[in-house]
């Protein structure tokens, strides 16, 4: 039995549908908007121009065009055929379904694109879809740093938060069965007499009963931030664990003087690299002749939140695993199994995003690739690519209809 699946790297929508190779998925809302950005630049060529002899040109392309950012933040399952994701345009963004995956696939087109919903005034992050009750889960993120759960029928327009608070609510999924129930990761921050954020709690794992109108806390540990939760269909919950770290890290005194002592060594190489810049733009050759060996562990990402060094990562765990797909995340990123009444236990180190389908089979993502696991535990290798942020089965026998 092959694997159906769906997966976001790099902002961008993959499908892996059996044995057929992936198929990139482009939006047309997004390359619209691309478009609107580009006939605007094209406007304003005098500023563009302006920009550019001025090295201030960080908003436009290295063609001269005007780059409006489009990446996918979400993507869940309706149907085997069908499925909803969360787009930002600039500005802009929304939740759109994609219909006629299969059909798509083996013709080699793009499949149809619907918007459901789009707005500037907020970001939609994660979504997942209740198909007994044909409601949309997702998180809102606003521009105050706050994060609130929201559901929303298929057939409407506005989404209504369910959470609330000065929290970071993400990671919303339904819990299977006939009640109206979500399970989502939350954190608490706390602000300055400016309103900045200046911290925040360890993420725990909470379940929200709408009918009850009830929230209720399944997991909590100060050492940990718990993430991505997802229950299974026999109870088991399912979600990431890592260390937690505050953002006020304590820094020691010997830390402090380390970094005295560096600050000569640091504005010498600035200097440098300042005088070597305008070398090899005007004469075409650097300062320095020799080869320089490539840097490690200088390639900083956002992951789950957390700034990540991913370079230095994949050089630590290239020695587990696949030597060609180190994870991109610290080993002590596990994937947890805690059964209903059982105790919980790791079956994953290294992981970045996982999914369960409603077979029993798991697949998850190490950030370098895409791994099935069947029922048994017997583990392959499904998919090559890098950055993978979301992996979701498409396995789902309903639909939106």
């Amino acid at each position: 039995m092959s694997f159906n699946f769906a997966y976001l790297s790099g902002g961008k929508l993959y499908l892996k549908l059996g044995q057929a190779t992936v198929q990139a998925i482009a939006s047309e809302f997004g390359q619209a908007a691309q478009e609107r950005g580009w006939q605007l630049q094209r406007r304003n060529g005098w500023k563009r121009k302006h920009a550019m002899s001025t090295g201030l040109s960080g908003d436009v392309s290295p063609s001269g065009q005007s780059i409006v950012p489009i990446a996918v933040q979400g993507v869940c399952p309706t149907s085997a055929d069908r499925l909803l994701y969360t787009l930002e345009a600039g500005e802009d963004g929304g939740i759109f379904t994609l219909e006629r995956l299969a059909a798509s696939i083996s013709d080699r087109q793009q499949p149809k694109e619907k918007r459901l919903f789009h707005s500037a005034d907020f970001k939609v992050d994660r979504i997942d879809f209740h198909p007994e009750h044909k409601l949309i889960a997702c998180a809102v993120v606003r521009k105050d740093g706050t994060a609130n759960i929201a559901t929303m029928p298929v057939d409407a327009v506005h989404l209504e938060e369910v959470t609330e608070g000065d929290a970071i609510d993400l990671a919303p999924k339904w819990i299977p069965g006939a009640r109206k129930a979500i399970v989502f990761q939350s954190a608490g921050i706390s602000r300055n007499l400016s309103g900045y954020i200046i911290e925040h709690e360890h993420s725990t794992i909470q379940q929200l009963d709408l009918d009850q109108q009830e929230v209720i806390t399944l997991a909590s540990d100060p050492k940990y931030d718990l993430l991505s939760p997802q229950i299974a269909a026999d109870g088991t919950l399912y979600y990431i664990r890592r260390p937690y770290r505050p953002l006020r890290q304590q820094v020691l005194f010997s830390q402090t003087l380390k970094e005295i002592v560096l600050i000569p060594a640091r504005l010498l190489t600035a200097i440098f690299g300042w005088l070597n810049f305008f070398t090899h733009r005007y004469t075409g050759r650097s300062l320095l002749l020799v080869n320089q060996p490539p840097q490690v562990g200088t390639q900083q990402m956002l992951l789950l939140g957390r700034v990540v060094d991913v370079g230095l990562e994949m050089e630590r765990n290239r020695r587990f695993g696949d030597a060609d797909s180190p994870s991109l995340v610290p080993r002590s990123w596990q994937l947890i199994e805690q059964p209903l009444h059982g105790e919980a236990q790791i079956i994953g180190c290294g992981v970045l995003a996982f999914d369960v389908g409603v077979d029993g089979k798991i697949v998850y993502s190490n950030g370098s690739a895409i791994y099935g696991v069947r029922p048994g535990g017997v583990t392959e290798r499904l998919v090559l690519d890098r950055p993978i942020e979301q992996v979701v089965m498409l396995d789902r026998g309903n639909d939106l209809n």
